[in-house]
């Protein structure tokens, strides 16, 4: 949501002569810290940005600046269109088809010609009506309205019940997550939905709050590596498995660790690693599909 923002901001700038952070924070129904951020970082990757001080000032671009779409390459085009029409795939919204007709002219016309790009997205669910859908339906009318939701949410710890306002809805690697503030807890968590076992939009609205930063790179995260690259601080680890259960081990283990024995009816996983506590949860999780040999 935040790509989407930016290129609006970029678009307003440009076709306007100045405006408000105000004005900009209404518009896309976010704080003016917010606003304050991502102006910050078109200016970075070099958007002209101008300030006017003083009454009736506010922001804008250097004079003759515009969004020139003929400067995007058809592989600039491929790929703006399938960022857009990734988005899409989850969201549905009209504003969403209406800002790939500005950005990408002609592409839903030809999208054969512009979905030849090297890489398509597609953040739908595999089932019709699936109950991930149906959670980010829900999750992202919350989102927009800025109204409170009560889930009940599985954790390590335990089930419990919460009530949250939601921020925004994150997607990383392949999985769905809300961030919202936890009204139990005092802070803003990161809910991942396949976990969220029941789910109740209220009526109440909320203020929005100053959202952190997202920090979706564990800080403490485990190294995997293949066998063969014997890095300082890390082990060998070996499971033994049978090829009956390849297929479901794929979705946890990568394919590029498991290797075929001589007879073709069983293979091992081998790969190195620096946390052991972390093997000890994944062969709890793997259950009888894998049996550890090494260490």
């Amino acid at each position: 949501m935040r790509m989407e923002r930016l290129i609006g901001i970029m678009c307003v700038l440009a076709d306007a002569q100045r405006t408000t952070i105000g004005a900009l924070a209404e518009r896309f129904e976010v704080s003016t810290r917010t606003i304050a951020r991502d102006l910050d970082t078109l200016g970075q990757a070099g958007v002209p940005l101008v300030t006017f001080p003083g009454a009736g000032g506010g922001v804008g671009v250097v004079e003759g600046f515009k969004v020139r779409r003929d400067l995007l390459s058809t592989h600039d085009a491929a790929a703006l269109y399938a960022v857009l029409d990734g988005l899409r795939s989850v969201d549905g919204d009209q504003a969403v088809t209406q800002l790939i007709a500005r950005l990408v002219p002609g592409a839903d016309e030809n999208a054969q010609a512009t979905a030849s790009g090297p890489i398509a997205l597609d953040l739908s669910s595999w089932f019709a009506d699936g109950i991930a859908q149906e959670k980010l339906a829900l999750l992202l009318d919350a989102v927009r309205e800025r109204r409170c939701a009560r889930i009940e949410y599985i954790a390590r710890s335990g089930r419990s019940a919460r009530t949250v306002e939601p921020a925004r809805l994150v997607y990383k690697q392949s999985s769905w997550y809300l961030h919202a503030f936890c009204r139990e807890r005092e802070a803003f968590r990161l809910f991942k939905l396949k976990r969220i076992a029941a789910l109740e939009v209220l009526g109440e609205t909320f203020e929005p709050r100053d959202t952190p930063a997202l920090a979706l790179s564990a800080p403490h995260a485990p190294l995997l590596l293949p066998p063969d690259e014997d890095v300082p601080g890390t082990f060998l680890v070996e499971l033994d498995y049978d090829a009956a259960d390849e297929f479901a081990l794929v979705e946890t283990i990568d394919a590029r660790f498991l290797e075929r024995g001589a007879d073709e009816a069983a293979g091992v996983a081998r790969f190195r690693t620096d946390d052991a506590a972390w093997v000890q949860r994944l062969c709890g999780f793997l259950g009888d599909l894998a049996h550890i040999r090494k260490p």
